[in-house]
């Protein structure tokens, strides 16, 4: 709701669809908030027709007083983790602004600033690399450039790429480029760490229709997965509870904890189980074991060539 207030203040009309779609929430909770904001004294004028929408009049000003200092500071950690990536000045404004509103002794860099929370969206050892292509591509985004990518795909092949950047995403401890590539001839997402190499193009494109939850990025169907029963040592029980629901154990003892689930067969499973070395054994498919025995083997004999 603040961030609605905080819209109808620097614009001067938006409709409840245009709301609805950038929060990702119904109409019926826009019309519930916008009724809770004018119950707590804004006033939002609804104005009906062709160029209706949602409006807070002219000369209205937002009070400091709707902002308490856990707010500002939240609203502050926020804009210091985005834009540790992103490096934009119109946030580092936007940090100085509110920063103003605090008291001296409350301001980021003081004497007595203590961080309680931090948002870092780069992994360790990585800021630098990641933070340079991120930048390139959040201009590229906003000034509507076209972009240069070599990108390797899941399957080590390199390619050229020019794409229409549309969205970064940070998910986990990964970043994503949304954007139609030109050379698929489709949309696609991209993730960062493929990027071999990053240039904004000097070509301008049209946004295109489409959004990045359209992608099916998900495992492959059902059908097409392996269930598995792994048995893992007691030792592992917080990894096993990290990835597994509790339905997906059906033994468990002071010794092992069993687990039967449905898993993406290929390079990737091999991979993961062989991750978890001797504390972990696959029971079935037969197949399955006969493919990490085989792996084993391989392995053990590279060690033993003199």
């Amino acid at each position: 709701m603040l961030s609605i207030v905080v819209i109808l203040l620097n614009r001067r009309k938006i409709t409840a669809r245009e709301l609805a779609d950038r929060f990702e929430v119904s109409l019926r909770t826009i019309y519930r908030d916008i009724e809770s904001i004018n119950l707590s004294g804004i006033p939002v004028i609804s104005n009906q027709g062709m160029d209706g929408g949602y409006e807070i009049p002219e000369n209205y000003k937002l009070s400091r007083q709707y902002l308490s200092l856990s707010d500002l500071r939240s609203i502050l950690t926020a804009l210091k983790g985005i834009n540790a990536a992103l490096d934009d000045k119109e946030i580092e404004l936007i940090f100085e602004k509110i920063q103003c509103l605090l008291p001296d002794n409350e301001k980021t860099g003081s004497k007595n600033d203590r961080e309680i929370l931090v948002f870092d969206t780069f992994g360790w050892g990585k800021q630098e690399k990641s933070a340079g292509r991120i930048q390139i591509l959040y201009e590229a985004i906003k000034n509507h450039r076209l972009v240069d990518i070599l990108y390797r795909d899941g399957n080590g092949q390199s390619s050229q790429r020019v794409v229409e950047p549309m969205t970064l995403i940070q998910k986990g401890f990964s970043w994503y480029l949304f954007g139609f590539c030109r050379e698929r001839n489709a949309l696609r997402l991209f993730k960062l760490t493929r990027m071999k190499h990053v240039t904004e193009l000097p070509g301008r494109f049209e946004r295109r229709p489409g959004h990045y939850r359209e992608i099916k990025t998900e495992w492959p169907p059902s059908e097409k997965k392996l269930e598995a029963v792994l048995k893992f040592s007691a030792g592992l029980k917080h990894k096993v509870e990290d990835y597994h629901e509790d339905s997906d154990i059906i033994a468990e003892d002071e010794d092992s904890i069993t687990v039967k689930t449905f898993l993406p067969n290929g390079e990737w499973l091999m991979a993961t189980i062989l991750a978890y070395g001797p504390d972990v054994e696959v029971l079935s498919p037969e197949s399955l074991r006969k493919q990490i025995r085989d792996r084993i083997d391989q392995m053990a004999f590279l060690y033993e060539k003199k």
